[in-house]
C-alpha cells in the first residue's frame, strides 16, 4: 500500500465513514502498521481544529445526551491501537462527533437525527495533497449533480480558478464537473455521465480563467480522493 493509500484509507477511518467490516480490516492492518496507526492518530488531531470553526447553534438542552447516548450505543471497535503514551484515538474522535456531522449535513441539529430525502451514491473525501489532510467532502448523486463540503477552505488567485473533475472511465478520461474560486458548500451539476461508482476519482485543481483550455487538466491537483459507498 503506497503512503498516499494509506492517508486516504486514514481519512476515512477517521471521519468514521467505513462500516463495521472496513473498520476491523483498518483495525487489524493499523495493528500490523505503526505508520498508518500514525497518519490515523495526526489526522485525527488535525480535524480536531473544526470544533474551533463552528458556529453555535440553538439547539434542545437534550441534544447533547441523545448523542452520548448514540456513541455509547456504537461498538467499540473505531480505535486504531497505539503505544500507551499517546492518548487513544477515541478519546480525540468523540469531540469532533459534532463538527463531523455538521460538515455532513446530518440533522442532529433540528432535534432529531434525519437522512437527507435523497442520498448520495458515493462519497469521496478529497485530501490535500500537500499535507495529506482531509480537505473536502464530495457527495456525488445519481442525477449528475456533486455536492462539495469543504474541511478547509482555500480559493485561487486572481486570473485562476478552481475546477473540479472525475474520471467515470479511464478510456474516455477526466471531465469537468464544474469551476468555483473558493471551496464553499456548493452543488454542481455536471453533464449526462453514468452512475458515481465505488473507486471513481474525484479531484479539484488550479486552472487559468475561466477554466482548462483543454477541457482535461492542465494545473496542479490541489486536492483529490476516491469514491466509496455511503453507510446506510
Amino acid at each position: 500500500m503506497t503512503e498516499e493509500e494509506k492517508r486516504a484509507l486514514a481519512g476515512e477511518y477517521v471521519l468514521g465513514l467505513m462500516d463495521d467490516a472496513a473498520r476491523r480490516n483498518f483495525d487489524r492492518r493499523a495493528e500490523a502498521d505503526p505508520e498508518l496507526a500514525a497518519m490515523a492518530q495526526a489526522l485525527a488531531g488535525h480535524m480536531a481544529a473544526l470544533d474551533a470553526t463552528a458556529t453555535p447553534l440553538a439547539h434542545d438542552p437534550a441534544l447533547w445526551s441523545r448523542i452520548e447516548a448514540r456513541l455509547d450505543m456504537a461498538p467499540d471497535t473505531n480505535v486504531v491501537p497505539i503505544r500507551p503514551a499517546r492518548p487513544p484515538l477515541s478519546r480525540l474522535l468523540l469531540p469532533l462527533a459534532a463538527s463531523v456531522l455538521v460538515a455532513l449535513g446530518i440533522g442532529y441539529f433540528t432535534g432529531t437525527a434525519t437522512r437527507p430525502m435523497i442520498e448520495p451514491t458515493v462519497i469521496a473525501v478529497m485530501l490535500n495533497q500537500g499535507e495529506g489532510t482531509p480537505s473536502v467532502i464530495v457527495e456525488a448523486y445519481a442525477d449528475d449533480s456533486v455536492r462539495l463540503i469543504p474541511l478547509e477552505r482555500f480559493s485561487a488567485p486572481k486570473g485562476q480558478i478552481l475546477q473540479v473533475w472525475t474520471l467515470p472511465d479511464p478510456a474516455t478520461g477526466p471531465v469537468s464537473l464544474g469551476t468555483i474560486g473558493a471551496t464553499e458548500e456548493i452543488r454542481l451539476k455536471g453533464p449526462n455521465l453514468p452512475v458515481p461508482q465505488v473507486g471513481q476519482l474525484y479531484e479539484i485543481t488550479l486552472e487559468p480563467a475561466p477554466g482548462s483550455p483543454t477541457g482535461r487538466p492542465t494545473g496542479p491537483v490541489l486536492v483529490k480522493g476516491f469514491a466509496y459507498a455511503p453507510v446506510r
